[in-house]
């Protein structure tokens, strides 16, 4: 809900599309370090979201 749109979009290929991040890099024209990174920052609210 509060993510930016970059973000939903690699969490939807990632865990709803089962693709790889080098897939989510190219189909996002970013490089894959940039999908890892923005990941695990979002697991990482996740996590936080879900633990309060």
């Amino acid at each position: 809900k509060n993510l930016d749109i970059k973000s939903r979009q690699i969490i939807i290929l990632r865990y709803f599309k089962d693709k790889t991040q080098i897939e989510v890099a190219k189909q996002l024209g970013i490089s894959q370090v940039q999908v890892s990174r923005i990941e695990k920052k979002v697991l990482k609210l996740m996590k936080e979201k879900l633990t309060v």
